[in-house]
């Protein structure tokens, strides 16, 4: 099966000269970290997690290239996990593509069907499904990055997560947990922050976010969501992979207002690093 780049053009460049071009301009933004990565030659020792943010490149760009850039010290994953959440509503609530490849304007991954294949024989409710990923950005989007610091070599396993309930979340973890032990896996949570906001509103809801992430206080990260009204949109994948990981450092925090000028209606844009 193969997953065509349904957001291409729309969320990222559509060619792959000018989506290049268009994530060097990310890596050097002034949100951004300011220099292009160097060539990652070495292999990846141990595993290591992201969150990144995945609205159109012209709004998040700088924020995600952030963390890729961070993370490219950490050498070339064998695979990459990537865990986002269900935008659309279509497919079961907690699904992974199976087998096949995803193709971007950059060239195709294959998915590491022997890993996913594990997965879906331990986790309890994870469907092999492909109907949740026709529709939905928030993986597709991490894509291009990766494969600017990493070429096509890696495989990868997509998660598309509708439930998004803390247990949910545990299990995928601990199951995971068990698949990484022996090294070489990059997981990526694809996450935006409070929406639709003005800048000061979304800037202090994020925060309280943030500090729950910092302390990786899971329990505490989605209580805080619920009691104050904070409407990211991916708690579970951000959960999962602070359960599979001791150290969080933040990179970066702004909105969409510090990219486009809009401080009324806003977004707010997460990189973290995890190991």
């Amino acid at each position: 099966m193969v997953r065509t780049a349904v957001f291409s053009g729309r969320f990222y460049a559509g060619f792959s000269d000018e989506l290049k071009n268009q994530i060097k301009t990310c890596f050097l933004h002034k949100i951004g970290p300011g220099s292009l990565p160097g060539p990652v030659t070495k292999k990846m020792i141990g595993n290591a997690g992201l969150i990144s943010p995945h609205a159109g490149y012209i709004y998040s760009g700088p924020v995600a290239a952030n963390g890729f850039y961070e993370i490219a010290s950490f050498g070339r994953p064998e695979r990459v996990v990537l865990i986002g959440p269900n935008h659309s509503g279509f497919g079961s609530p907690l699904s992974v593509w199976p087998s096949g490849e995803w193709i971007t304007p950059l060239g195709t991954l294959k998915i590491d069907e022997e890993f996913t294949n594990s997965l879906i024989v331990s986790t309890e409710h994870l469907s092999a499904d492909t109907s949740a990923h026709l529709y939905e950005h928030s993986l597709e989007v991490q894509l291009p990055f990766l494969q600017y610091l990493f070429g096509n070599d890696f495989k990868i396993v997509t998660i598309t997560m509708m439930d998004q309930r803390y247990e949910t979340a545990k299990l995928l973890a601990d199951n995971l947990k068990e698949l990484i032990k022996d090294g070489g896996t990059l997981v990526v949570a694809s996450s935006d922050l409070n929406h639709y906001e003005d800048h000061e509103t979304t800037m202090r809801k994020d925060t309280l976010l943030i500090e729950r992430i910092e302390e990786r206080d899971t329990h505490g990260l989605f209580e805080e969501a619920m009691n104050k009204k904070i409407s990211a949109c991916g708690l579970g994948p951000i959960a999962t992979v602070l359960m599979l990981f001791e150290n969080v450092r933040i990179l970066k925090h702004a909105t969409s207002g510090d990219v486009s000028g809009d401080f009324l209606h806003t977004v707010g844009y997460l990189s973290a690093v995890l190991n």
